[in-house]
C-alpha cells in the first residue's frame, strides 16, 4: 500500500514533504485496520488543490481511538502518529480519515 500511495502521489504532484506524511499515515491506518478490523479493508486517497485525504474503512463499528501505549509496548501508537502528523483525522467506526493541507507542489 505504501510503494502504490506514494506513486499515487508522486502522479498527483504532491509535494514530497507531504506525501512523506501521507505514506507513513497510509501505513498506520492500513494496519490498524487489519489489525484491528473486519472484513475488507478499503484504502481511498484523494488529491484536492490543497487538501490530500486519506480513508480507510473496514466493517469494525468500533471506531479508532487514541491510546497510550507504555514504554515497552508493541503497538498502540498508529493512531496517535496519525493525530500528530496530519491536521484533522476522525474515526466514525467503520471509516477512519484524516486530511494533510497544502499539498501541492509548485507548479
Amino acid at each position: 500500500m505504501r510503494r502504490i500511495a506514494r506513486a499515487f502521489l508522486r502522479r498527483c504532484r504532491v509535494s514530497e514533504p507531504v506525501a512523506g506524511l501521507v505514506v507513513l499515515a497510509v501505513s498506520e491506518l492500513v494496519t490498524n485496520a487489519v489489525v484491528h478490523g473486519e472484513g475488507e479493508v478499503v484504502l481511498r486517497i484523494t488529491v484536492g488543490v490543497d487538501v490530500v485525504r486519506v480513508s480507510v474503512t473496514d466493517h469494525n463499528p468500533a471506531p479508532a481511538v487514541l491510546k497510550e501505549a507504555g514504554p515497552d509496548g508493541e503497538s498502540g501508537r498508529g493512531i496517535r502518529l496519525v493525530d500528530a502528523i496530519s491536521d484533522a483525522w476522525e474515526s466514525s467506526g467503520e471509516e477512519t480519515w484524516c486530511e494533510f493541507r497544502d499539498a501541492r507542489a509548485a507548479a
